[in-house]
């Protein structure tokens, strides 16, 4: 019998990362779901600790030579056997109830695309305020022209996740805003699941500072919103894996503030332009 919900993690390097998230998953009040690990070729121990798990929970492990998030989750998305597809970054927390609340919800509003709640994970509690602002965004968005997501986590499902081709993996970023986008256009609008909350890890901003997080989130936004823009080419740094988070790097002030100040221009250019 096939389970209920599949959970797709992409990974990279993650062997630090990912116990907590399997822990978590280990300890699901719901228990009709399967696991789904597609590893980019990961050279660290990721592997050994998703092997860790075999008794705890129904997990198969899959690569994929292509290291990118989009490829990783429709490649993970083609081993499974669930009706629902769970997308989770390695990074991320959740409750116990997070499967329990999904289900229930599947159920009462008869969807077939959910997004959870997003809070920061517990060490940036200072930021909940503007994730909460972020939440309230990706949902009116749903009902405008131009849809959201806020990344890291959708709900799908899977007969309906392969009719529309699943992730595009041409692009360089903001592949869950054009996966949401797109199945709106085949009649499909995002649900919003206020109770089932994901904690999303903030490694990344404490990895490359405040400034730099930002004005990444910034200029992608505005290039989707203002622009219409599917981002297919590179327009900054946005590396993959767990090991970037063990060393941080040497940037020189002069050059980090020129370089986002020419990015910053360019981008306003652009919005003059149009």
């Amino acid at each position: 019998m096939k389970p209920f919900f599949s959970v797709v993690i992409p990974t990279l390097n993650e062997e630090k990362f990912i116990p907590k998230l399997l822990n978590d998953l280990s300890k699901q009040s719901e228990k009709d779901f399967e696991v789904i690990v597609d590893d980019g070729f990961s050279k660290d121990g990721t592997k050994k600790v998703v092997d860790k798990f075999n008794r705890k929970l129904n997990i198969k492990f899959y690569q994929t030579e292509l290291t990118n998030v989009a490829t990783q989750r429709n490649h993970g998305a083609s081993k499974s056997l669930g009706n629902y597809l769970v997308f989770i970054d390695a990074d991320t927390r959740i409750s116990p109830a997070f499967l329990a609340k999904v289900k229930k919800n599947i159920f009462k509003k008869k969807g077939l695309l959910f997004l959870p709640y997003f809070l920061p994970d517990k060490e940036y509690k200072q930021y909940k305020l503007l994730f909460d602002l972020a939440n309230i965004f990706v949902e009116l968005s749903q009902n405008l022209p131009k849809r959201f997501s806020l990344g890291g986590s959708i709900i799908i499902e899977k007969n309906f996740f392969e009719k529309i081709s699943g992730f595009n993996e041409k692009l360089f970023i903001s592949e869950d805003h054009e996966l949401v986008q797109r199945a709106s256009e085949w009649g499909v609008n995002s649900k919003f699941i206020k109770e089932a909350k994901i904690y999303f890890s903030l490694r990344r901003m404490k990895k490359e500072g405040q400034l730099k997080y930002f004005y990444k989130f910034f200029n992608a936004a505005t290039r989707r919103l203002f622009l219409n823009e599917e981002i297919k080419k590179k327009i900054f740094e946005y590396q993959m894996g767990g090991q970037l988070y063990d060393k941080k790097p040497k940037i020189k002030k002069e050059e980090f503030f020129n370089h986002y100040f020419n990015q910053i221009k360019e981008l306003f250019n652009r919005l003059l332009e149009d």
